[in-house]
């Protein structure tokens, strides 16, 4: 998963290959946020090491994926596959995609207190 973390922070809808569907994803994002998040807070993965995983996923959001009015872009949609719900844009929401960016939110908060 570290290894499909794109350059400008956000994860793509397909991990196992970057060239398919290569754009931006929100949700899948948020909840590896989280994830990261949750495990540093923990210490069932190394602040250290993994700090900066999470710092540009986080940032990517923040930066990219939330618009000035509060909505959240760049969340895929529902369906059985990626393919269901292409092409995703910034315009592009649900409300799940706002659910994991809250989750993940939660967690850096919390994170930032220990």
């Amino acid at each position: 998963m570290l290894a499909s973390q794109r350059p400008d922070g956000f994860w793509n809808p397909s991990l196992g290959d970057p060239a398919h569907l290569p754009g931006k994803e929100s949700s899948g994002t948020a909840l590896f946020c989280f994830g990261l998040a949750f495990a540093i807070r923990t210490g069932v993965i190394d602040r250290a090491a993994y700090l900066p995983v999470l710092a540009r996923g986080w940032n990517a959001l923040v930066r990219d994926a939330v618009h000035p009015d509060g909505r959240l872009g760049w969340v895929q949609g529902v369906g059985d596959q990626p393919e269901s719900n292409q092409p995703v844009g910034h315009g592009s929401t649900a409300d799940f995609g706002v659910g994991a960016f809250l989750l993940a939110g939660s967690e850096v908060a919390r994170l930032n207190d220990h």
